[in-house]
């Protein structure tokens, strides 16, 4: 159980870090582009899959408790993906656009997973 709070507080601030820097750029660009509820997902499987690389067998021995502050970094690429979102504007569908950032989002919290090494606590 106690594990499940850390998480939860982990994803809490990846979340707020996130959607902070991105609300910003998404209330600018309001008129610009369209943006579905759905896409909230945003906030959530990119965490998730992070949560699920690092309690499987392959963190064993690769991450430490330090390496629990590896969200921000996917925090981070939120709002550049939500800038060039608003950039791109109307080119591309807001359905390929919306299900490319998810996947880009997913791709690099595997990527920050794989990338950043062991850091000792």
């Amino acid at each position: 159980m106690e594990t499940t709070g850390i998480l939860f507080l982990i994803w809490l601030a990846h979340a707020a870090i996130g959607a902070g820097l991105s609300a910003p750029i998404l209330f600018l660009g309001r008129k610009r582009i369209g943006w579905a509820r759905w896409e909230l997902l945003a906030l959530i499987l990119p965490f998730c899959l992070w949560v699920v690389l690092m309690l499987s067998p392959l963190s064993t021995g690769r991450k430490s408790l330090a390496n629990l502050g590896e969200p921000v970094c996917i925090s981070l690429a939120m709002p550049v993906l939500a800038w060039a979102r608003v950039a791109l504007g109307t080119r591309i569908t807001e359905r390929v656009y919306a299900a490319s950032f998810l996947a880009a989002l997913c791709g690099i919290a595997a990527a920050v997973f794989f990338m950043v090494p062991f850091i000792p606590e």
